[in-house]
């Protein structure tokens, strides 16, 4: 039976300790209720045999309680601020013993904890979600810390949801054909949508980042998915072949970019190519494109561009990154909008969790609320022209 002391002037601690922790081995042996302790209190925070660790919590005090620890000469191996994810991962023995794995709240630090401790020790992560298995660099500090913690596939939703979209709107048949997913980063939306939305379809992806690609290839492997499924290209897309830089997020590779990057990032040149270009030499039909994926960071007009002939045969449900202020200072903004505006009518905006229908002339006239990389929110779904959106 450990022994635990509260120390909690904000009144939250006893519903954190029911949402969090795993009580039959737990005895709190006292709890100190505000933020300068009275007597009676300080004696048992004083006596440090009398508990194993000592919760703090706190909200905007943190200074008060780092000199009051200093001051009463507390161990600090044995002090936790309880609603520090980074207090607790000092503290391991304290967290396998106190969290509770089996509530939602407990999983979550649990989980979490289990991943900072993975990445410590290795280069690389591994999780498995949903019955998908990924590995990612230890570098990674946005989609794979998600999937672990969380337990829920990076692109579950949005994955769902394209389908839903693009069945609504297009009536897709899923019996044969091809996802198209540009910008691919390490396969969390090709995998999810050809494992567990569309099984029949094959996959053609394009990735340039070469430490992605290579990891890419694996998670592909480790998801059955086979050269008889899976296309993948180390290459990125655009309306012109041609070598670029691409500027490198190493804690989350998902961002790599070409365009509005900082320019202390680490970089690399990439080689770039048109879609239609390599559907035509590899003999794709148009007809064969069933959805396209897109997430380039604020590339995706230049990848649209060299799409012309696939969207002129086959205007496909397009489900896209809404960076709409990397497009407009592309320099090719106004053909890129003749090219959408000729096949699509609509688009729907997916900003977080709400769904707003715009005329597709809105591209023109939306105005993104900050400077910067420009985005209003969300992914957008294209509709295409002459469809009944009633």
């Amino acid at each position: 039976m450990f022994k635990v002391l509260i120390w909690d002037y904000t009144g939250i601690s006893s519903r954190w300790l029911n949402q969090v922790v795993d009580m039959k081995d737990i005895n709190i042996v006292g709890t100190i209720d505000t933020l300068t302790p009275e007597e009676s209190a300080a004696e048992i925070l004083l006596s440090k045999d009398a508990w194993d660790w000592l919760l703090i919590f706190e909200q905007g005090s943190r200074n008060l309680f780092d000199a009051a620890i200093q001051l009463l000469k507390l161990p600090p191996d044995r002090v936790i601020y309880a609603l520090d994810l980074n207090s607790w991962l000092q503290h391991p023995k304290a967290a396998l013993v106190l969290t509770n794995p089996a509530s939602p709240n407990g999983a979550y630090i649990y989980n979490y904890l289990n991943w900072a401790w993975s990445r410590q020790l290795n280069n690389f992560v591994t999780c498995t979600v949903e019955g998908l298995s990924y590995v990612a660099t230890s570098q990674d500090d946005m989609i794979m810390r998600s999937m672990y913690t969380e337990r829920v596939n990076w692109v579950a939703n949005d994955m769902q949801l394209f389908h839903a979209l693009a069945q609504k709107y297009y009536g897709v048949d899923d019996g044969a054909g091809y996802f198209l997913d540009l910008g691919a980063n390490i396969g969390t939306t090709g995998i999810y949508f050809t494992k567990k939305l569309a099984p029949n379809l094959k996959l053609l992806a394009f990735e340039p980042d070469a430490e992605n690609f290579k990891l890419l290839s694996v998670n592909l492997l480790l998801n059955d998915l086979g050269d008889d499924k899976v296309t993948i290209v180390n290459s990125g897309l655009g309306d012109k072949f041609d070598e670029m830089t691409m500027y490198r997020d190493l804690e989350n590779p998902g961002s790599n970019r070409l365009v509005q990057y900082k320019a202390d990032m680490p970089h690399e040149t990439i080689k770039i190519m048109p879609l239609d270009s390599y559907l035509a030499e590899n003999n794709i039909a148009a007809r064969d494109v069933k959805y396209i994926w897109i997430d380039t960071e604020g590339f995706e007009a230049q990848v649209l561009l060299g799409a012309k002939n696939l969207l002129t045969e086959n205007p496909a449900p397009i489900f896209v990154e809404f960076n709409l202020g990397a497009w407009r200072k592309s320099g090719c903004f106004d053909e890129f909008f003749a090219i959408i505006a000729g096949k699509y009518s609509h688009f729907i905006l997916l900003d977080y969790g709400k769904e707003t229908l715009y005329p597709i002339d809105a591209l023109r006239t939306l105005t993104p609320p900050t400077e910067g990389f420009g985005r209003i929110g969300g992914d957008i779904f294209l509709i295409k022209a002459g469809t009944s959106i009633s």
